[in-house]
């Protein structure tokens, strides 16, 4: 889930250094995630972002337990910058000593790669019918502190003027327990009349390291300010939605039954 590097990237810029500039503001994270294109490969990687009002005197090395992180790609300013590499020495449940040098100080953080987990409810053979909750449920992350959920909903319906229209939701939020309830009336308003077709996404990441919320305190320690995660996103959930379909009140079978092999029959006659 990229959302932690693109949102968490602005907070970054909040810090102001002091001491004649010296201080820096360091924003990082160890990330594991399913690779979108081979979902059967797990993406390790590291990220650095840094902030210091009158620049660096050269780029920061970082290291993750000990390792030197590789610059796979950058981006830089004269006062920030952004790398990140692939990692290969760190598994789910290990410890993550992140260490930044930027020459005229040092920081450093501890966190832990949370475990494995699944989404457990709904699943990918699941249909969600108009007038139902979307109840979503996820099993425990060893070493995770929080979770970031991410649902997107996308359908075509008719509404009560009888007009065709798109409808999505997309739910971005933080939860600290297992299971998230979204409302009937939030997934179907009441302008919804007939559901055509469309289907719905989940992403859950469990994340060591502080909580993003206002007031909460970094935990990178040393001569920089700033924050570090780990953080390990599970497999996504692919679901359906449509409306359950309408019963007719009389079987007509029989009767279709009949005028088929009324139509066989004429069309045999004039053959």
């Amino acid at each position: 889930m990229k959302k932690l590097l693109c949102v968490l990237a602005l907070v970054v810029l909040l810090f102001i250094g002091c001491g004649g500039g010296e201080r820096a503001s360091i924003m990082g994270n160890v990330s594991f995630y399913w690779d979108y294109y081979n979902p059967d490969s797990l993406v390790k990687a590291a990220y650095l972002d840094g902030y210091k009002y009158n620049g660096f005197k050269f780029i920061p090395v970082v290291t993750i337990n000990g390792d030197t992180l590789p610059m796979d790609g950058f981006q830089y300013t004269p006062t920030d910058f952004m790398y990140y590499g692939d990692i290969t020495n760190i598994d789910n449940g290990d410890k993550c000593e992140f260490f930044v040098d930027y020459g005229e100080g040092k920081g450093e953080a501890t966190d832990t790669m949370p475990g494995t987990f699944r989404i457990t409810s709904p699943d990918t053979t699941y249909v969600l019918h108009k007038g139902n909750n979307l109840s979503i449920s996820w099993s425990s992350a060893t070493g995770a502190g929080w979770y970031w959920v991410d649902v997107r909903i996308d359908y075509l319906y008719i509404d009560t003027a009888g007009s065709w229209e798109e409808f999505e939701l997309n739910l971005d939020t933080i939860i600290e327990g297992t299971s998230l309830t979204l409302n009937a009336s939030r997934v179907f308003p009441g302008y919804v009349d007939t559901i055509i077709s469309g289907d719905g996404e989940i992403n859950v990441e469990a994340v060591n390291g502080p909580m993003v919320k206002p007031g909460q305190k970094g935990n990178i320690e040393g001569d920089a300010v700033g924050f570090f995660w780990c953080r390990y996103e599970t497999k996504e959930v692919w679901f359906g939605i449509e409306q359950i379909a309408t019963r007719p009140e009389k079987d007509h079978s029989a009767e279709i039954r009949k005028k088929h092999l009324e139509l066989l029959r004429k069309f045999a006659s004039g053959n």
